[in-house]
């Protein structure tokens, strides 16, 4: 009898199933930016808004917890390589961030608030973060069990140590992105302290899943628990509403505690990626050559997708701040197909001219 999983790596190559799981995560993350800041969008729609909210939470876990995964399979895996991945994706964070400013200042918040937005902490700051931090942990040698011991430090930290505020929103904005900070226009999402635990679970699952024998006793091993236990706490959550499954309120920091997610939502959140992660892979069993490479295709373009969602979504924002367009559910989610459809297009639009540029 072969055993589960080897001592050697036998298992190097393309993870199909979490390129479905990326692209299911990227389409989440625009249902959730454009439901939050759209203003075609910016409707409550009663138990249906809620439930999005819901729905939507496992969207973020998924993109870290396979870019921990991916961290194991690149063959761009010196600590160098790791810190300069970093600071590219913190300067993309950035060129998200000037938008965001010039949507806020040029729609008429106050200069002192809209600079807030340059600060502004979102996915791409903390995958920067998360690469700088795994990176400087590879210069020392760190085994990743040894890393996996130091997030589970901070998310007890950012646990039972949470809610820091300064005097200055500013500092609030910018410590924001390392820990759960409060205050005044301040909106700290994904701290570094909270998350780090989830690429660093990604890591460890992709060390195994490079010498596991057998991927379908894998999955389906991880399968029937985790199908039970996500669908034992979407119950527990739309029945209490709290913690992070709390939809009180009208902004995204109100409606979603678990941007500062406690060890407890972690674990939560965890289960739920592997479910889905293990379900896609006997889904994409299942499915044509073509729809594999669309998912290849578009997982590899999720970062590019990533900023011009953020670019449709904030221009649709800044243009119905003077035609005040009356919508409804149906025209609210025509319009999300829509922006949906052309984050995926522009951005394998964009891939293909940069490719023909670099080769000229």
């Amino acid at each position: 009898m072969v055993k589960l999983f080897s001592t050697q790596k036998v298992n190097t190559g393309r993870q199909v199933e979490w390129d479905f799981a990326k692209v299911f995560a990227i389409i989440l993350m625009i249902v959730t930016h454009y439901f939050a800041f759209c203003s075609f969008g910016n409707v409550d729609y009663g138990k249906t808004t809620d439930a999005l909210f819901i729905l939507t939470q496992c969207s973020a876990p998924i993109f870290m917890f396979a870019m921990g995964i991916g961290m194991e399979y690149t063959r761009h895996n010196t600590p160098k390589e790791f810190i300069i991945r970093g600071i590219k994706l913190l300067l993309l964070g950035i060129i998200i961030n000037t938008m965001y400013f010039l949507s806020n200042y040029a729609a008429g918040v106050p200069l002192e608030y809209s600079l807030l937005s340059l600060l502004a902490n979102d996915i791409l700051q903390f995958a920067g973060l998360s690469f700088i931090l795994i990176g400087i942990f590879k210069k020392f040698n760190f085994r990743t069990i040894k890393i996996f011991v130091i997030s589970i430090g901070f998310s007890l930290v950012a646990t039972y140590f949470s809610d820091f505020t300064f005097s200055n929103m500013y500092l609030n904005q910018l410590f924001g992105n390392l820990i759960e900070t409060h205050g005044q226009n301040i909106v700290s999402c994904f701290p570094i302290l909270n998350w780090f635990i989830i690429p660093v679970c990604g890591m460890l699952f992709g060390e195994n899943l490079t010498r596991c024998n057998d991927k379908d006793e894998l999955y389906s091993k991880i399968l029937r628990p985790t199908y039970i236990l996500t669908l034992i706490m979407l119950i527990v959550g739309f029945i209490t509403l709290e913690g992070m499954f709390s939809v009180t309120g009208g902004t995204v920091p109100e409606k979603m505690e678990y941007l500062h997610a406690s060890l407890p939502d972690i674990i939560i959140l965890i289960i739920a990626t592997l479910f889905i992660g293990s379900l896609f892979y006997f889904v994409a069993k299942r499915l044509s050559p073509s729809a594999i490479n669309f998912a290849t295709k578009t997982s590899n373009n999720i970062t590019v997708i990533y900023i011009v969602q953020w670019a449709l979504i904030l221009f649709l924002t800044y243009i119905n701040q003077f035609l005040q367009v009356e919508t409804n559910l149906a025209i609210a989610i025509s319009v999300l197909i829509l922006i949906i459809i052309a984050s995926i297009l522009l951005s394998d639009a964009y891939v293909k001219i940069k490719k023909k540029i670099v080769k000229k």
